[in-house]
């Protein structure tokens, strides 16, 4: 998989800056989903406390934590074409 996603990365610049915005849209767009929904799901559980866990709270808090991890792969990606890019605009 690695060896993949270095020949799709090295492939053009273009796709290269393609994927880049790719990144950058979907681990914003996850970044500020979970700031919204952590907020909302923090004040659910200490306002309601077991019965927000008995509704479910805590599940929804665990999925928060798995948005998270995909936000941080979002922006591995990122940071990949980011240094491809700098790479070949360094090449001589």
């Amino acid at each position: 998989m690695r060896k993949a996603f270095q020949k799709i990365l090295a492939f053009h610049w273009v796709t290269t800056f393609l994927l880049m915005g790719v990144f950058s849209f979907l681990g914003a767009l996850a970044s500020v989903n979970i700031f919204v929904m952590l907020e909302a799901n923090v004040r659910f559980l200490s306002v309601h406390g077991a019965m927000a866990v008995m509704e479910g709270a805590l599940t929804q808090l665990g999925q928060l934590l798995a948005s998270g991890l995909f936000a941080l792969a979002m922006y591995l990606g990122f940071k990949a074409c980011e240094r491809v890019l700098v790479e070949k605009i360094l090449e001589k």
